[in-house]
């Protein structure tokens, strides 16, 4: 029982991961967090118009797996080129070593990488968001360190990250940054991520988009965060069906087919009471036809949204079978080819 429920536990982590690597690898929804979540003295100085998700990615396994650091690079304004890379690292615990370690180890990570490229070193900016149930105690990393004479202080790497506590981030102050888009919409779903009451109480608040709402973009987002939410609490048909009825703009005409698309999830769990998947067998075969062809498209396009995200962090992103996002990214490919 215990192995299952740690099993358990660790996939909600994982899907912590995901939904928050998908967000952040959008490049309108890391420049919102850097304008409504770090003080001018950082955002301020950001030249926006050179702002790019990098290729390079920096794993860290040796203290803590991570399955969602995103960098970005850009430069500074009037300091002429920097190659400055911003290190978002999510958390949804308190790690039980320091994270100073695992930022240290993306940090060599990062600067070996430029004196492979024969590049000047890239100055790093380490931003750790967290919305685990604790509040988040930001220590100094000389605090770890017991018994030392104050003077031995200096021989111990000193520097300091960036921290957004979502855990101790009123909910209002989370609403009141409606220019942020879906950073806005994330932040609640993460904080409440334990307390599905207060997701569902705040489910218009957190899918509705004013008039950002347009385009495959912002299709497949709230489609990501709308699949997180099902598959996080386990939500039962009838459940989502009345929670969407809250929702009536034409732009989510898709969440009519959530049912066909969590249709055989529900049958198996016997969750589902009021829907019949074929009322005549002969309609049976186009009720199937017209399930695969929704799950095509939602597969296809976070395929195409988030091209750097293996086959698992697909399957995970919008809880479908792995072999199912193999097929699709095989068509993909197929089609690209030819």
């Amino acid at each position: 029982m215990a192995v299952k429920k740690q099993n358990r536990k660790r996939k909600k982590e994982q899907s912590h991961d995901v939904v928050f690597k998908a967000f952040f690898s959008d490049a309108l929804i890391a420049k919102n967090y850097l304008l409504y979540y770090t003080p001018a003295s950082v955002h301020e100085w950001i030249d926006f118009s050179v702002f790019e998700k990098s290729n390079t990615a920096f794993v860290s396994g040796r203290f803590g797996i991570s399955f969602s650091d995103v960098v970005y690079e850009t430069r500074l304004k009037g300091g002429g080129f920097a190659r400055l890379l911003f290190l978002f690292e999510h958390k949804s615990y308190i790690p039980n070593q320091p994270v100073y370690l695992q930022l240290l180890d993306y940090l060599l990570q990062i600067w070996e990488d430029d004196l492979k490229n024969k590049r000047v070193l890239s100055f790093v900016l380490p931003i750790v968001v967290y919305h685990g149930e604790q509040t988040w105690q930001q220590k100094p990393f000389t605090s770890y360190f017991k018994g030392l004479p104050e003077d031995w202080n200096v021989f111990i790497p000193h520097f300091q990250y960036l921290l957004t506590d979502l855990s101790n981030t009123p909910t209002q102050v989370i609403q009141d940054k409606v220019d942020s888009e879906y950073l806005r919409s994330l932040f609640l779903v993460l904080k409440f991520a334990r307390e599905q009451d207060l997701v569902f109480e705040n489910w218009k608040k957190i899918f509705t988009f004013g008039d950002a709402h347009h385009g495959d973009r912002d299709k497949i987002l709230s489609q990501v965060l709308m699949f997180y939410i099902i598959n996080l609490f386990d939500m039962p048909e009838e459940q989502v069906n009345e929670l969407n009825e809250k929702i009536t703009n034409p732009e989510y005409a898709w969440m009519d087919a959530i049912p066909e698309f969590f249709g055989e999830k529900w049958k198996k769990q016997g969750l589902k009471e009021g829907r019949k998947l074929g009322k005549k067998e002969g309609r049976e075969e186009g009720r199937q036809e017209g399930r695969l062809t929704f799950a095509e498209e939602t597969v296809q396009r976070a395929i195409l949204k988030f091209p750097n995200f293996s086959d698992t962090d697909i399957a995970e992103l919008i809880g479908m079978d792995i072999p199912f996002v193999q097929s699709i990214r095989s068509k993909i490919t197929k089609d690209t080819v030819g």
